[in-house]
């Protein structure tokens, strides 16, 4: 009999009649106005956790705009923002300073300097692990490899530490090749939840798989007294991928 072929990763190509997202964008245009025009078409900041090290010491623009990759000593920004549907993202070069960028008035303080809309990063998935969830989810858990095959090109990911007083919960998207949030492990016949360190529980954990509809399953854990998680998984071109990790880390 003749192999399964590959899976593709999950992605909805736009309607043919969809005007560019960048139609309306100008050099010099306040980036507040810019980035309320992707938000509101349905595009998120893309989290790059080099941002931190990339801004340096003390810089509070990775809390305050998610979507920053890095900021130069002399004003200059690289952002970044992904639409999973439309299966694409958009790189948008800055120049003013970040702290002003949403204050009433001041708004065209940061401008817009560039801009480039590029497709998500795809990779051919391997032939589907299994049609049945239950078979599924304990293959992916079950080999690192699987897992990041099955994970979309962007996980949307409930962040905490946003915003202007970095207390607020914000959804971000994480490129696949970066996204660590999914710690649980399926080994010995059983699945079992891994610590931020690498280190497996010896003890079995449970998990609730919750059917949203033929094509997309929740799965959850709770974990001790505090730590609990959440995971969504869609099937699309003929396999599940994980797609959401939408509940931010227990304190």
């Amino acid at each position: 009999a003749a192999a399964p072929a590959p899976a593709a990763p999950p992605a909805a190509a736009a309607p043919a009649a969809t005007v560019a997202i960048d139609a309306g964008f100008k050099e010099g245009m306040p980036y507040a106005t810019l980035r309320k025009q992707l938000i509101d078409a349905g595009w998120l900041p893309l989290r790059d956790p080099e941002c931190w090290k990339n801004a340096g010491p003390g810089a509070t623009v990775c809390g305050l705009l998610p979507e920053v990759e890095s900021c130069s000593g002399d004003g200059y920004c690289n952002m970044y923002f992904a639409n999973a549907e439309a299966g694409k993202r958009i790189e948008i070069g800055t120049y003013g300073p970040y702290e002003r960028w949403n204050e009433p008035g001041q708004e065209s303080a940061l401008a817009v300097k560039s801009w480039q809309v590029s497709a998500l990063d795809a990779q051919a998935a391997p032939a589907c692990p299994s049609q049945d969830f239950d078979a599924f989810l304990k293959a992916f858990a079950a080999n690192e490899q699987t897992e990041r095959a099955f994970t979309a090109p962007v996980v949307k990911v409930a962040e905490l530490g946003g915003g202007e007083d970095g207390t607020d919960t914000v959804m971000v998207y994480e490129a696949r090749r970066s996204y660590d949030g999914f710690n649980v492990v399926y080994a010995g016949d059983a699945f079992h939840y891994v610590d931020s360190d690498g280190a497996k529980d010896k003890s079995p954990l449970k998990l609730d798989v919750q059917s949203q509809g033929d094509d997309v399953r929740q799965v959850r854990y709770q974990y001790g007294m505090s730590e609990g998680n959440s995971y969504t998984f869609r099937r699309a071109d003929g396999c599940w991928f994980l797609t959401q990790d939408p509940e931010p880390p227990s304190p």
